[in-house]
């Protein structure tokens, strides 16, 4: 034995480490007032369509490296953008008509992640300059809160079913039918099996839960 200390599976330490930052997101406006029961359909409509800007970016950002990890590591990732854009498509349609692109079809548990309107045939259509693969653990961080959030959604939906039962609720239902959560912790063990990884994934999930964060303010008047 050489001494050296055990390391922590990833999946506790990203949890312990992000409890923080976890906590400060579930306390923004929007989503304190979506567990309260107190957003309107307008406040709703709202939230969807920040969080469909925050992941339509992200997609861009980590396109390449979400279609390579579907291979490398068995993990087929279920996209956050096609499912907001399918809710917001059955809203009111000045949310729709931001797009000239048709409405995406309602995302199904199976879905493999493709970002609509793009080729993904192409070599780098998702991502023009992939950075990560350099950035694999920190990819993996902000993965592991979005992954995550889908756990909560199981819950949020069935009130939102209750209050908006005209809705289709694409995205806080992605829960019900993506890989069991365990499994992904122990894809985390493995793939993040050494301190700085776990430092670099850390760093990102934080940084991803203050990104949930802003988006999830709620600027607009109400009483």
């Amino acid at each position: 034995m050489d001494g050296a200390r055990e390391l922590t599976p990833t999946h506790l330490h990203l949890r312990e480490a992000t409890r923080e930052a976890h906590a400060a997101a579930e306390a923004s406006p929007l989503m304190r007032r979506l567990l309260a029961g107190e957003l309107d359909e307008a406040g709703y409509r709202r939230m969807l369509d920040a969080q469909r800007v925050l992941f339509d970016t992200w997609e861009r950002e980590r396109g390449a490296w979400l279609l390579d990890i579907a291979t490398t590591s068995g993990w087929r990732y279920v996209s956050r953008a096609a499912a907001l854009e399918a809710d917001l498509s059955a809203m009111v349609p000045k949310t729709a008509a931001r797009s000239s692109a048709p409405a995406p079809a309602c995302p199904d548990a199976s879905r493999r992640f493709s970002r609509p309107r793009q080729d993904v045939s192409r070599p780098g259509a998702l991502l023009p300059e992939p950075r990560a693969y350099s950035d694999h653990p920190c990819a993996w961080g902000e993965l592991y809160v979005i992954e995550g959030s889908a756990l909560g959604g199981r819950m949020i939906v069935a009130g939102l079913r209750q209050r908006f039962p005209h809705l289709p609720h694409h995205f806080y239902a992605l829960g019900e039918g993506t890989p069991p959560w365990r499994r992904f912790q122990g894809l985390l063990d493995r793939v993040l099996n050494d301190s700085a990884a776990q430092t670099a994934a850390t760093d990102a999930a934080v940084a991803m839960f203050a990104r949930f964060q802003r988006t999830l303010q709620d600027d607009s008047p109400h009483d």
